[in-house]
């Protein structure tokens, strides 16, 4: 025979109650805890905070709590009210009766939520809203000054959702105004400085990977599929620790942040943090991911004139096939290309026999020549270092000064003599000039040491050009190729090139040089100071031109570069 049950409402928060024998049964509910800004987290309305709060609320006021629902101060607006949807949704479908959160503005900071609020309230009067700290139950019932008080809370929430995005606004605007991006740094550098004062600099172990892949890509020679699996194996990883994929390697090589640029908004804007590649390689990056002709990546035959060379007169790409062991090239039948009236087959072989006679050219005619470069060099490095040693004295004193003043602002403050907030602006602001003035000195000295050894290996691989083209591998010789060479013509049966910096400094000096050293080695002489003097005006401009030539233009990206030619001229 059934037990007899007594049931009984009682008005305890609006928790019903079911006494049957010494058992008390009890209503589900959810909480919902959010944290709107990191200062919050650190100042107790931490997520947990909130969380223990409402589920001792929840105990002593017998609510079976069902789901909890939570939104961290890093979520966005679109994910706040996706997390907000989905409790409504939830407490519906699951006719869950009972919603417990800390505060109005916990629950929601704007009038779009609250019909959908109003209308779960109104819809049984046993829905019930419980604000904890502020003793409040909101119910279908409830008296009308509860209710006035409702909307008097969310109007307020909304007021400071809005004046608080104002002062950001004018934040960010005033910092882009001082040159220096409202965000989180970009792939490649990291903050400085202390809170609200942070600045961006080159992150010492990350930014040589952003160099080499802008280098690697200006080469022509890697897709960004490619340059994904390189960039990984080389060791670099995305901001979560995975790998780049090629969709954010492209966003990341048409950020103009990495040249020296912000875009915020749309809007370019100068930046006065740091860049890491020149605007002259960004440049050429943004032209070759906007051609309309792919960069080759994995494919079945791999020529070794692939994606270089043009038609001079339909300007179409010269496409290569394998025939009885030879590849053939002619501009595409695409398109205009396809009634070009001067397409004409050419072999490979006969596209490299006209590239020998330039290597002779820009090779330094003998290793007595050689040396002779190297001995100007060295005389030139002796003079640059003097220059490069005041430079370093110079950044070291007036780094040793912004420590002894940030030390007389840390005094002041203890001691009281000057009011803390300001010692504690002007200690920030000496932070991040400590931090940019260390990244300096040590930017100058790596600058100092890759132009020496640029200059040394420009014409070591000069003299072994035609030997390290010969022997070379196919992608070996399309990399000795880009940094030469930036284009290729056809002309019938004749290449017309175009030079790099590099290409085009020793193809304007060799054949000068060469001719003129034998008249001077016979009569070399030497100064006071022991360096070389040269009778001849030609040897004595090239002198002067190596001395003042920009070697960040002749190799855009050094290191990258370096490696590279280090690598060809010492074959394992």
């Amino acid at each position: 025979m059934p037990t007899t049950v007594k049931a009984k409402v009682l008005p305890l928060g609006g928790i019903i109650n079911i006494r049957m024998t010494n058992h008390t049964l009890t209503i589900g509910g959810v909480k919902f805890c959010r944290v709107s800004s990191r200062e919050q987290e650190e100042t107790g309305y931490s997520l947990d905070a909130q969380d223990k709060v409402l589920s001792e609320y929840a105990e002593k006021n017998r609510i079976d709590i069902r789901k909890a629902f939570r939104i961290s101060e890093s979520a966005s607006g679109k994910q706040e009210r996706k997390t907000f949807s989905e409790m409504m949704t939830y407490v519906r479908r699951n006719r869950v009766r009972n919603i417990i959160v800390e505060t109005t503005d916990r629950l929601t900071r704007n009038f779009a939520d609250v019909p959908d609020i109003d209308k779960w309230v109104m819809g049984d009067e046993r829905n019930q809203i419980h604000l904890v700290k502020e003793g409040c139950i909101l119910h279908k019932n409830s008296k009308s000054h509860e209710w006035f008080m409702w909307r008097v809370k969310v109007a307020t929430a909304e007021y400071y959702v809005r004046l608080l995005s104002e002062n950001v606004k004018k934040g960010q605007k005033q910092k882009i105004a001082e040159g220096w991006l409202p965000s989180r740094p970009r792939l490649g550098y990291k903050s400085v400085g202390e809170k609200r004062h942070k600045k961006h600099v080159p992150h010492p172990a990350i930014a040589r990977h952003i160099r080499s892949a802008f280098e690697y890509y200006n080469s022509g020679d890697y897709s960004l599929k490619r340059l994904e699996h390189l960039l990984y194996d080389a060791g670099l990883r995305g901001q979560n620790g995975g790998r780049l994929h090629a969709s954010r390697i492209h966003r990341l090589l048409s950020d103009p942040f990495y040249c020296g640029f912000m875009r915020w908004k749309g809007q370019i804007y100068p930046g006065k943090h740091e860049p890491l590649v020149s605007k002259r390689l960004f440049d050429s990056v943004q032209k070759k991911l906007k051609r309309p002709t792919k960069t080759p990546y994995y494919v079945k035959h791999n020529p070794v004139f692939k994606g270089k060379i043009r038609c001079l007169h339909c300007d179409g790409l010269v496409t290569w096939y394998l025939k009885k062991g030879n590849f053939y090239g002619h501009c595409y039948n695409h398109g205009a290309s396809r009634k070009c009236s001067h397409k004409t087959c050419m072999r490979q072989e006969r596209v490299e026999e006209q590239l020998f006679p330039i290597f002779e050219c820009i090779a330094p005619k003998n290793e007595a020549m050689l040396q002779y470069i190297s001995a100007v060099q060295k005389d030139m490095r002796a003079e640059a270092q003097k220059g490069d040693e005041r430079e370093h004295l110079r950044l070291e004193k007036l780094l040793v000064k912004a420590r002894k003043s940030r030390e007389k602002y840390y005094e002041a403050k203890i001691n009281r003599e000057v009011p803390a907030e300001y010692c504690d602006q002007k200690i920030a602001e000496l932070n991040t000039e400590e931090a940019m003035l260390e990244s300096s000195l040590a930017n100058a000295t790596t600058a100092d040491e890759e132009k020496q050894e640029a200059q040394r290996l420009l014409y070591q691989l000069a003299f072994q050009v035609a030997e390290i083209y010969q022997r070379g591998t196919t992608e070996e010789k399309q990399d000795l190729l880009a940094i030469l060479f930036t284009n290729f013509k056809q002309d019938g049966r004749k290449i017309i090139v175009e030079y790099t910096p590099a290409g085009a400094h020793l193809m304007k000096w060799m054949p000068r040089l060469n001719q003129h050293y034998e008249l001077h080695k016979t009569r070399i002489k030497y100064d006071s100071n022991g360096e070389i003097l040269s009778p001849y005006p030609v040897l004595l401009a090239w002198q002067c031109e190596l001395r003042n030539l920009d070697w960040m233009e002749i190799f855009p990206v050094p290191e990258w570069t370096i490696n590279l030619v280090r690598k060809m001229l010492r074959p394992e």
